[in-house]
């Protein structure tokens, strides 16, 4: 098959969707097929910087980088005078300003894909919220193209779908991967599409290989007899990051061999944290690393606590299993479709801190019961949640729409030959 994805940014880039569309990519070119990626230039979506380089070949897939304007203050104004509008009037005519608000608005990616679509079999679009789904789409609409969506839906923020050219990619698309069974739910309780397939996220477990605890303890500055809290992921208010740190701050204040590590991209709303928390004994916070010290950090922690209030998956949490370590993660649909309560983690309300309190006071508390926990999940991620097993669902989904495709298209073929 010749496959396009179009993701809004994809590796080094790391990010939830950013991986899935680039494990998946890689996946399916290992199994010889032709796959190309359209996607930004950038690292950082707030921004929409312009940095990475505009074509590189990846692990066998070509990734082609386009030019976006810049995400700035007035954009964002414009996001947010756009949703307030769109959603008090029902109006359309807000929509041009949630699409320049939320980027990355490139109009040489718009042309590559009107100009070079018609190359493909069909194309797959990660990620529904930016602009790229929307242009990808009316490109593969020109070349009679067949779409899949992943739209990555985070239920609990309708900023991620609830826009009328973004139910139109969803309704109109010829198969939705959704990646919990409660995004499948969801879509097809809204009406928008009943050709909704559970595809889920995976993880390479060549990738995550074992470390040792304490040398990865050392690697910041953590001693080995310490408890160590992980909060990995980037540091935005919905994240759960004030509610961990509050907690922390209890639960130090009796154990002053506890550490919390806190790992990602920082954001306006961590600095400001920072200057409320940053001289809190124990507490080690890192910015951007590198994929060995991501690794590193969930080798070194006791557990992973990351109660954040909206994910469409949570990659993150198969991470932590691939280590064997017990996750804390909110009780919101997509996360309770992949964390089972008690069995391979704790769930909690995203906006309780004394249940994430209580949460994390008895994993710390109970080692074995955690550490039971955590190889529940290592047994869950190798069971259904590698890349290959997603790729085979994929796969699947590609083969079934480019049948129906050719049904179509040569009914009278398809009648002789059956």
């Amino acid at each position: 098959m010749r496959i396009l994805h179009v993701v809004h940014q994809y590796a080094p880039v790391v990010g939830g969707t950013e991986r899935y569309m680039t494990q998946l990519s890689e996946e399916l070119a290992r199994r010889g097929h032709q796959v190309d990626v359209f996607t930004s230039r950038s690292t950082d979506s707030s921004r929409w910087d312009n940095s990475l380089p505009r074509f590189e070949r990846l692990n066998g897939v070509a990734v082609r980088r386009f030019d976006s304007l810049p995400r700035t203050r007035l954009a964002w104004s414009a996001l947010e005078r756009g949703l307030q509008g769109h959603w008090s009037t029902g109006s359309r005519w807000y929509e041009p300003l949630i699409f320049w608000g939320n980027g990355p608005v490139s109009p040489r990616l718009f042309w590559a894909l009107l100009r070079d679509g018609g190359r493909y079999d069909l194309m797959h679009i990660g990620n529904l919220h930016y602009a790229h789904a929307y242009t990808a789409f009316l490109a593969a609409r020109r070349h009679r193209l067949p779409v899949i969506l992943s739209p990555l839906l985070h239920m609990e923020q309708r900023a991620t779908y609830d826009v009328g050219y973004l139910r139109r990619v969803l309704r109109e698309s010829q198969t939705v991967l959704a990646v919990t069974a409660s995004e499948q739910r969801f879509i097809r309780q809204q009406g928008w599409n009943r050709e909704v397939t559970v595809g889920g996220v995976g993880l390479d477990l060549d990738a995550f290989p074992s470390l040792d605890r304490d040398e990865s303890r050392r690697l910041f500055g953590i001693p080995a007899t310490a408890r160590v809290i992980l909060f990995l992921g980037r540091k935005t208010e919905y994240k759960g990051l004030d509610r961990c740190l509050q907690a922390f701050r209890q639960l130090r204040q009796t154990d002053d061999q506890l550490h919390f590590l806190a790992v990602g991209p920082e954001t306006e709303f961590s600095r400001a944290l920072w200057r409320r928390h940053g001289s809190l004994p124990g507490l080690v916070v890192r910015d951007r690393v590198s994929e060995e010290e991501r690794l590193a950090a969930l080798a070194a922690c006791d557990l992973l606590a990351l109660p954040s209030a909206g994910e469409s998956f949570g990659i993150v949490y198969l991470e932590a299993w691939a280590y064997g370590k017990p996750v804390i993660g909110a009780r919101i649909p997509a996360v309770s479709s992949l964390v089972q309560h008690g069995h391979d983690g704790l769930l909690v309300q995203p906006d309780d801190g004394h249940a994430l309190l209580q949460a994390l006071s008895f994993l710390l508390t109970h080692p074995e019961q955690a550490a039971r926990m955590g190889q529940h999940g290592r047994e869950k991620l190798e069971r259904r949640y590698t890349v290959a097993r997603i790729a085979d669902i994929v796969e699947g989904v590609y083969a079934r729409v480019l049948r129906r495709k050719q049904t179509q298209t040569n009914p009278q073929e398809c009648f002789h030959a059956g």
